[in-house]
């Protein structure tokens, strides 16, 4: 193999081992190299191709992924927002599924309350967030006024959204089809949102919010799996968490085995799943279970007591 490629196989210590180092180790499982020889070009350029499509795969798989991403941008009361590069949301990769979704509730970074102005770009007024009481005249709190206590004449308003000390988030349902979608009578509703369907298309996706939230007031924000390395050189290094070099090895060496006329090793197998449930114990985050509105005290006319303990 060329000497400019870094087979160097002590990891840097925020980088991790390069690619070149791990397709060595891993062919090394094979029978490949051994005696401190590399891979020959073609062999390093086939196992490289395969750590990129391998990534590629374990990108769609929640529990390989260690981090997920929490991105947000404004609304501007259409329909539809476009997921992907140079779309409402401008990101590399457009995600295959969202994990979550939530509306929080902004007024206009334009309000400004020394002059008397009103919120721009929405329908509330700046009337509606004074201090006025008792006879006295409206006086509009700055952001060094507001203050939380209640003296008889002044009480704090207005700074309950972003920008301010407490913004308010609301969960967004996902409708899980097109055909769930499809069957909305009243797409066009425009009112406070509750819902949201995705649509993973290619190179752009869709989030379709629904009630279609007014622009400029609210701040929608997407979860989504954060992108893994999946276009890499023998060169690059593996930026992920230390339990992914060894995995990656393992499973690379299972991969290519039949381009070496092999079958894995029980060994190899083995060893590739055993470090696979390293990640996946470490990456696997499970939610709180919520049970449905019929189940619960306020919901259910048919409650008993001990009803919300009970297995289903």
């Amino acid at each position: 193999m060329s000497g400019s490629t870094n087979t160097d196989a002590t990891p840097d210590a925020n980088t991790g081992y390069t690619v070149a180092a791990l397709v060595n180790m891993a062919l090394e499982q094979l029978g490949v190299g051994v005696g401190g020889q590399n891979a020959d070009a073609q062999g390093m350029a086939s196992g490289v191709m395969h750590l990129n499509l391998m990534l590629a795969q374990w990108q769609r798989k929640r529990w390989l992924v260690p981090n997920l991403v929490d991105s947000a941008f404004m609304s501007t009361g259409k329909s539809e927002y476009v997921i992907g590069p140079g779309g409402d949301l401008d990101i590399p990769v457009r995600p295959d599924k969202l994990e979550a979704a939530y509306a929080r509730l902004v007024l206009s970074q334009n309000f400004v309350p020394s002059n008397g102005g009103d919120f721009a770009g929405n329908d509330f007024s700046s009337e509606d967030f004074t201090t006025g009481q008792n006879g006295l005249d409206p006086v509009l709190l700055s952001e060094q006024q507001f203050t939380t206590q209640f003296d008889g004449t002044q009480f704090p308003t207005r700074d309950v959204w972003s920008g301010t000390p407490n913004p308010i988030d609301y969960a967004l349902s996902e409708i899980c089809s097109r055909e769930d979608y499809s069957a909305l009578g009243l797409k066009g509703l425009r009112s406070w949102p509750n819902y949201f369907f995705y649509s993973p298309g290619w190179p752009l996706a869709s989030f379709l919010p629904w009630p279609i939230p007014q622009g400029g007031v609210w701040e929608l924000h997407v979860v989504y799996k954060q992108p893994l390395q999946a276009n890499l050189t023998a060169d690059d290094n593996i930026n992920l968490p230390p339990e992914y070099w060894d995995a990656i090895m393992w499973c690379l060496a299972a991969r290519l085995s039949p381009s070496y006329g092999q079958q894995p090793s029980p060994i190899v197998v083995s060893l590739a799943k055993a470090a696979l449930n390293t990640i996946r114990a470490s990456n696997t985050k499970i939610p709180t279970l919520g049970m449905p509105g019929i189940l619960t005290p306020l919901g259910n006319p048919f409650y008993w007591p001990g009803l919300e303990i009970q297995r289903l």
